[in-house]
Parts: C-alpha cells; sequence; structure tokens
C-alpha cells in the first residue's frame, strides 16, 4: 500500500475533519525543496554579502549625510523587492535579493543612528521597518528574518530606553524587580504572538494569511530561543570584569534558557526538527552563559540552579502522573 497522498486528496480529508472551510484556498505547493541547513548556510552567505554590497555602495557613492544614506538604503530596498517580485525561484536573484535587502536594512539603521544620535530611538525606528518589511517582501525567507530582526530591534529598545547602552568601564547596577519586569516586558508580548498564532494555525493556514503568518511565527521562535543575546548583548560578555556590581540582569540568561525551552515546546507542536534543534541549543548556551555572566555570587547563581532543579523535577512528577490518570481514564 503507498503511503503517500496527494495535495488534492490532502485538501478533501482536511475538509471532511472540518478542519478547513471548503472555500479555503487549495494546498500550497511544495517549495524548492532545500534542506533546512542548506538555506542556513545560504542565508548566512546573504548577510555576509550584503555587509559587502553596503561597503561597496557606501565606497562608491560616499554619503556625507544621514538623508544620502537613507536614500541609498531605499534604493537597495526597492532592488531587492523588485528581484524578489520578479523571479522567486531561482536560488542566484534569490540570494542576490537578500545581500540588496540586507545592506538596504543595515543603510537604514545606520542613518536612523545618524539622524538621532541615540541608541534607543534607532532600535525603535529598526523595529518599525522590520514589521513594515514583513508584510511588504514577496519572499518567505525575508519575511522570517524580517521577524527575527522585529524582535531583536524591540527587545534592544526596552533595553537602551531603560538602561542604555552599558559600557565595559560603567557598568549599571540593576535591581531584582527592574530586571524581571524589564525581561517580560520585553518577550511576554512574543510569547504572546507565538501562542496565538500557534493556537488559531487552523485558521490562518488555509487562507492568504499564512504567506505573513508562518515566516512571522518562525522568526518568533528564533529570537524566542536565542533571547538573551539579544537583549543585553553588551553586559553578557563581561565575563572578564574582576570587580562587577552586582546587576541582577545577570539573570536573563536563565529567564532566557526559559524562553527557549518554551519555543522547543512550540517547535514540537509545529513537528519542525530545525526549530526544535535551535531552542535545544539555545537553552544550553543560555546556562552556560548564566555561569559565566558576573553580577551574582556563584553561590546565589548555585542556590538558583538547586531550586530551579527541584521545581523542574516536581513538575515533570506531575505532569507524568496526570499522563498516567489520563491514559487509565481513557
Amino acid at each position: 500500500m503507498n503511503g503517500t497522498i496527494t495535495a488534492a486528496e490532502l485538501r478533501h480529508e482536511l475538509v471532511r475533519r472540518q478542519l478547513i472551510e471548503p472555500s479555503a484556498d487549495n494546498v500550497p505547493d511544495t517549495t524548492d525543496g532545500r534542506p533546512w541547513f542548506i538555506s542556513l548556510v545560504l542565508g548566512a552567505s546573504g548577510w555576509l554579502a550584503g555587509v559587502c554590497v553596503l561597503a561597496f555602495a557606501s565606497t562608491l557613492f560616499e554619503p556625507e549625510s544621514p538623508v544620502a544614506v537613507a536614500v541609498m538604503g531605499l534604493v537597495l530596498l526597492a532592488a531587492a523587492f523588485a528581484l524578489y517580485a520578479v523571479d522567486r525561484d531561482s536560488q542566484f536573484f534569490d540570494q542576490f535579493a537578500l545581500a540588496l535587502s540586507i545592506a538596504g536594512q543595515f543603510a537604514m539603521v545606520w542613518a536612523a543612528h545618524g539622524a538621532t544620535d541615540s541608541d534607543a530611538t534607532t532600535a525603535a525606528a529598526t523595529c518599525a521597518m522590520q514589521v513594515l518589511l514583513l508584510f511588504a517582501m514577496p519572499n518567505p525567507f525575508a519575511k522570517t528574518i524580517a521577524a527575527f530582526f522585529a524582535c531583536c530591534a524591540w527587545a534592544l529598545t526596552v533595553r537602551f530606553a531603560w538602561w542604555g547602552s552599558s559600557t565595559h568601564d560603567d557598568a549599571a547596577q540593576v535591581a531584582l524587580a527592574p530586571a524581571l519586569i524589564g525581561w517580560f516586558i520585553v518577550w511576554l508580548p512574543i510569547i504572546g504572538a507565538t501562542h496565538a498564532l500557534i493556537n488559531n494555525e487552523s485558521r490562518w493556514m488555509p487562507g492568504a494569511a499564512r504567506r505573513i503568518a508562518r515566516p512571522a511565527l518562525t522568526g518568533l521562535l528564533i529570537s524566542l530561543s536565542l533571547a538573551t543575546w539579544i537583549s543585553e548583548p553588551f553586559d553578557s560578555l563581561m565575563f572578564w570584569n574582576d570587580q562587577p556590581q552586582k546587576n541582577w540582569l545577570a539573570l536573563w540568561p536563565l529567564l532566557g534558557a526559559a524562553g527557549a525551552l518554551l519555543a522547543a515546546i512550540y517547535a514540537f507542536r509545529l513537528r519542525s526538527r530545525a526549530l526544535i534543534g535551535i531552542a535545544s541549543v539555545g537553552a544550553l548556551l543560555h546556562v552556560g552563559q548564566f555561569y559565566y555572566l558576573l553580577g551574582l555570587t556563584l553561590l546565589t547563581k548555585s542556590c538558583i540552579m538547586v531550586a530551579l532543579g527541584v521545581l523542574g523535577l516536581l513538575t515533570a512528577t506531575w505532569l507524568q502522573r496526570r499522563g498516567s490518570e489520563q491514559e487509565v481514564a481513557t
């Protein structure tokens, strides 16, 4: 017996089970079939090429004002959009468009910082730009990058607006309550959006909304897996400081590990091995970062990790018993 089914048979079965409406769009055709790790390497190559494109354009045109840099960025973004719209199946043009898009985005960030001279304002403008690109770009991978960068920019907006740009010589003392509140302000909206998209997948998947919702969901899960490096980019590297001040931002890696595990759960619901792998690696790296990040004593960190370990074991035991009870009931 052949275990494969056609797209028409799949659509008929989904309609029969009332998972989609009879008037829903047809099942979308498959993509180019590239493995996810090939797409990852190509994406990284596109980012590197984007930096080279920006350096070449800056050397060629020598923009001397933020307005000139912004115009250059808009031209690059428009060229990227045109390439995506004209030929969506060519790997060469996809990568060329990605390079132009990355160069244009970097140019717009450069222009925003030159015009405002404010890290928080630049991050906020970048977040708004990425949300616009999420809806405007016709390529799914470009939409995923836009969603990821939007989360990065949102995290940095809160980080810079609240505590400013920390330096190696001026480490700020952050109390426990502001540190916890700041993290939840950054990531609760992202967790809420992720949860809403997954719970309503059967509603948006059959229609045109999937062209935005699916890449946005992927970008949200990736950003949630790599939370701490995004929202605390500088102090997380200050493990060489000999006399650190007490800084409860050191808890952010541990909270980031919890966020990465939550992303792994969501990725499991989506049956995405790539996202599960990213979330798992992110959780392990967050735990390692929590150990090396100064701001709290090793004794305090050890007590916190022991308490969380006990809490995790109790939660696992409760879930196991609940699952056994449900099996007996059924």
